[in-house]
C-alpha cells in the first residue's frame, strides 16, 4: 500500500486513458480536514513502463504547468464579448507530461451558476482559441462537484492521459482526436480553458493560458 499526495497525483493516469480524480470523494465531502491522501493498490511491472516508452525516473515529471485566473468578462462568442456569470471565478491548475501526452488538473470555481452544460461530454474544457476568439475543445475535463455545503466552491482534480476524446464532431472527427497536450506547450497562448453553464453557454468563465 502506498501513500500520495496531490503533488504526485500525475501517476494516476499511466494504467490507463483518461482516468479522473473526484476531489470532493478524496477528501470526504464537507466532512473532510482539506487534506488529501490517496492509498492506492498500485502495480506497475515491467510491461507498463515499457507499453509508456519513457522512464520511471520521468512518473513525476512535468514539461510545463500552467495556472489560469479564469473571469466572466473573458468570454466571447465567436469574438464577440458576451461575458460569463457576473460574480463568478475560477482557478485552473494544470501540470503537462508531454512524453506520456499527460495533464493533471485541479480545478476550483468559485459561485458557478446554473446547470453545467455543453454539446461535448463534460462543460469544463481546454480549447484551442486564441484570446478574443473561439475554437474547438480538445481536452474535456470532469465537471467540479461541490465541496462545501452552500455549494458555491466546486473542484475537479486528476488526471487524463490521451488518446483525448471530446464527444463534439467537426469535419465528421472529434475534436480532440489526434491531440496530443505537446501542442499546448508549443503555443500556450493559442490555448483556453473556460466551463459552460445553462445560464451562460458560450462560458461562465475563461483564461488563456498564457
Amino acid at each position: 500500500m502506498v501513500s500520495y499526495t496531490l503533488t504526485s497525483i500525475a501517476c494516476l493516469a499511466l494504467g490507463a486513458a483518461a482516468v479522473p480524480v473526484n476531489l470532493a470523494d478524496i477528501v470526504g465531502g464537507q466532512n473532510g480536514n482539506g487534506h488529501i491522501s490517496l492509498q492506492l493498490d498500485l502495480t506497475l511491472g515491467q510491461d507498463a513502463f515499457a507499453a509508456n516508452k519513457f522512464g520511471g525516473g520521468d512518473l513525476f515529471t512535468f514539461t510545463s504547468t500552467h495556472s489560469i485566473h479564469a473571469l466572466p468578462e473573458n468570454v466571447v462568442d465567436g469574438t464577440t464579448p458576451t461575458g460569463g456569470i457576473a460574480g463568478a471565478s475560477g482557478i485552473f491548475n494544470y501540470g503537462i507530461n508531454s512524453h506520456a501526452n499527460m495533464i493533471c488538473y485541479n480545478i476550483t470555481l468559485h459561485n458557478f451558476q446554473g446547470e453545467f452544460e455543453s454539446p461535448a461530454t463534460t462543460a469544463t474544457h481546454i480549447h484551442e482559441a486564441a484570446l478574443g476568439a473561439s475554437g474547438p475543445p480538445r481536452i474535456s475535463f470532469p465537471n467540479p462537484e461541490p465541496v462545501d455545503e452552500a455549494g458555491t466552491v466546486r473542484n475537479s482534480a486528476g488526471c487524463l492521459k490521451g488518446p483525448f476524446l471530446t464527444g463534439v464532431i467537426m469535419e465528421e472527427k472529434d475534436t480532440g482526436e489526434g491531440f496530443h497536450v505537446s501542442q499546448i506547450e508549443a503555443n500556450p497562448a493559442g490555448f483556453m480553458t473556460d466551463t459552460h453553464s445553462s445560464l451562460a453557454l458560450p462560458g461562465a468563465v475563461r483564461g488563456q493560458l498564457a
